[in-house]
């Protein structure tokens, strides 16, 4: 039995009385029979988070729901956890050729669907790439609640009820949209540059062999990852944005996701490339045409992103030197064509 103390680190313990107590422990990721989700949301009751879920287009509600409750009742991000039927465990591997990957891949998508159905009341899309550590119910840490002892739908019902097509990378961008309160385009725009930076961090660290970054990925501390990811980018990220705040919201989301999908064995040695940039959007996706139509889709979006910032900066120079900010007059600034300037037109700014 692996537990931990906090979201980072777990360990193995002689004891699993003893270790009940801690407030992390990890399910058996080789035979997957619980779906976890994590709220990021703080509700006024248990009550008041009940009530909600039961208005959700879903077939029961969570088995169980854990997570801190302060002195007045409020509740801080929990887990909510939905059971599979008793012993229709997924198996989950990569080496034995009995294991079915058309089933493993039927679990991951209902577990996105889920995922995308909660996102409403705040559910984390970025947890989806660590599914097997939740909130311990058994630790004085936390609070529980039982909601459900007797409906358990099968893998197959669940695909009923939920859209097991569900893009992961989608829905961290939505994520991100609500969390920041942004418009949709400066958003997405935002996210992009953000996720080009954290992966070029990554891959620096990974070429310098960085102490604290060596020491974060053999200890598999992804989280330790997301927060130097955020501390190191969050002040250059605040000073490039009109709205600092909103700036933080989405690099919070993005330095999770960008730990949660480094792969430090696929990083290039040369820096050229941001390997494992966009590895969840590929997962799934079957054949090599497929998965470079995706990164060639991945790699569009940076250019248009790195476009979108240099149009921006252009049109603050060209304000600064006190001349009229017209599309042709940006358009020679940053050696571009006038229909690329017009598409990557700041939202904010009138077109002259």
């Amino acid at each position: 039995m692996l537990v931990g103390r906090d979201k980072g680190v777990v360990y193995g313990v002689d004891s699993k009385t003893l270790g009940l107590d801690e407030p992390y422990v990890h399910l058996n990721p080789v035979v997957r029979s619980v779906f976890r989700i994590d709220l990021d949301h703080c509700f006024p009751s248990w009550g008041a988070l009940r009530q909600e879920l039961a208005e959700l287009a879903l077939p029961c509600l969570p088995s169980i729901a854990v997570g801190y409750e302060d002195e007045t009742g409020r509740v801080e991000r929990p887990h909510l956890l939905w059971l599979l039927p008793y012993n229709q465990g997924v198996w989950f591997s990569d080496k034995d050729q009995r294991c079915r990957r058309d089933i493993m891949n039927l679990w991951r998508g209902v577990h996105a669907g889920l995922t995308n159905v909660l996102m409403p009341l705040g559910a984390d899309p970025g947890a989806l790439s660590n599914p097997d550590k939740i909130k311990n119910p058994l630790s004085p840490f936390w609070s529980f609640r039982v909601w459900n002892e007797s409906l358990f739908p099968s893998l197959s019902e669940w695909a009923g009820w939920v859209d097991t097509s569900t893009s992961r990378d989608r829905m961290i961008r939505e994520s991100a949209v609500a969390l920041s309160g942004m418009k949709r385009t400066a958003s997405n725009a935002l996210f992009t540059a953000a996720q080009t930076l954290a992966f070029q961090l990554l891959g620096e660290w990974h070429r310098e062999n960085d102490a604290d970054y060596k020491g974060a990925v053999l200890r598999r501390d992804r989280d330790a990852l997301a927060e130097r990811l955020f501390g190191t980018l969050v002040g250059r990220l605040s000073a490039a944005a009109d709205n600092p705040r909103q700036a933080q919201a989405i690099l919070y989301r993005v330095a999770s996701y960008a730990a949660d999908h480094w792969d430090p064995s696929r990083a290039s040695r040369d820096g050229s490339r941001d390997r494992g940039a966009c590895a969840d959007a590929v997962e799934d996706v079957q054949g090599v045409a497929a998965r470079q139509a995706v990164g060639a889709r991945y790699a569009a979006a940076v250019r248009r992103s790195r476009s979108a910032d240099a149009i921006r900066e252009a049109i603050e120079a060209a304000r600064a030197a006190g001349e009229a900010v017209t599309v042709s007059g940006i358009a020679r600034r940053v050696g571009k064509d006038r229909k690329t300037v017009r598409a990557n037109w700041p939202e904010a700014e009138p077109i002259g």
